[in-house]
């Protein structure tokens, strides 16, 4: 019990450093990272499977929150752009991922996994589950992130203002109505919580892959599409990323950090095929939709669904289309190409 204190100490005040420098993905990079000094250091890190179980239900629970009844409904009027974006990812996902694993040295499914266009709190879960390498997955996905959030929205205006000479763009679609947002009362909490754990505890007794995961994000979404309130505290997420950084820094050992170099040529292929992929798709969305080309552009990144609101707004672009394609993207991202990927390694 004093080992899971110290390692969730360790961890936290590395979380909290971490996120107070503003590191992309900082609670969770930063409890990994604590918790590996730990564990070097005195060999005490240890964090129970509960923990993993807590931070999978955690993650499912608020990408199920994030998602409403307007969502859905948007998406009838976007299904073809929606279809090029997730048709887009998956085939960069499945093409990338058996790139990686027949020139480098990682396995299938730490590969796939690696490629996949998900979140930090969820992916190296994801990994755990389906027995990939955490610590190459977790490397490549920050590798990802930075380059999303660091060079993207550089790109981004970089192409624009080359094309600025050409024809008027289309004018962004205008701001929707605010989103109305479930009340934070401990009834909605309590409903999101329990309700996500009683069906990621089903996932695990299922042996789904990721299942905690995948059937907490789906009990969740039924609640809010029932009209259900159902919500969480960002207080409550940062606390599961926490747990989830722990956990995962238990897992990496001083012979996986010797391995880290290893990863310079993989995270360089990954880098140059997510920016292939946002600058082909991005123009197809363009010409093929008439969407305007920076929002195309975002529809497309190498950086997080929850990253885009804070990029987009930054280089002028404020649409609520896009705003429900990364949420789509997200729930895909979480709950199909993970499956899809653990189906592909059987082949191998």
């Amino acid at each position: 019990m004093i080992n899971i204190f110290l390692t969730f100490c360790a961890g936290g005040a590395a979380a909290l450093l971490f996120f107070k420098m503003k590191v992309p993905g900082g609670m969770l990079i930063g409890a990994v990272c604590g918790t590996v000094a730990l564990s070097l250091a005195t060999g005490r890190a240890e964090m129970p499977f509960a923990a993993k179980f807590v931070a999978q239900v955690s993650a499912g629970a608020f990408i199920g929150c994030s998602v409403s009844v307007r969502d859905i409904m948007a998406l009838k009027r976007m299904r073809a752009p929606a279809a090029v974006v997730i048709l887009s990812f998956l085939a960069l996902d499945m093409i990338l991922g058996l790139a990686l694993y027949s020139f480098t040295s990682l396995d299938a499914i730490t590969a796939l996994l690696s490629a996949v266009p998900g979140g930090m709190s969820d992916v190296p879960l994801i990994a755990f589950d389906m027995h990939a390498d955490v610590a190459e997955v977790v490397v490549l996905q920050f590798v990802r992130l930075c380059m999303g959030i660091g060079f993207f929205p550089a790109w981004i205006a970089w192409m624009y203002s080359r094309k600025r000479g050409g024809a008027a763009e289309a004018a962004a679609e205008p701001d929707a109505q605010p989103e109305e947002k479930a009340t934070l009362t401990p009834l909605s909490v309590a409903a999101a919580f329990f309700t996500a754990a009683a069906c990621g505890f089903a996932g695990l007794k299922l042996h789904v892959p990721a299942g905690a995961l995948v059937f907490s994000i789906a009990g969740t979404l039924a609640l809010k599409l029932l009209g259900i309130p159902a919500a969480l505290p960002k207080r409550f997420k940062r606390f599961a990323q926490v747990l989830s950084g722990t956990y995962i820094g238990c897992s990496i050992g001083a012979e996986a950090l010797r391995d880290i170099p290893q990863l310079v040529v993989p995270a360089v292929i990954i880098v140059a095929a997510y920016m292939l992929n946002a600058y082909a798709a991005g123009n197809l969305l363009c010409k093929k939709f008439g969407i305007p080309f920076k929002e195309a552009m975002l529809m497309v990144p190498p950086a997080g669904a929850s990253d885009m609101a804070l990029i987009s707004a930054d280089i002028g672009v404020h649409s609520p289309s896009l705003v429900v394609m990364q949420i789509f993207r997200m729930l895909m991202a979480a709950s199909v190409f993970p499956q899809i990927c653990y189906q592909i390694t059987k082949l191998f």
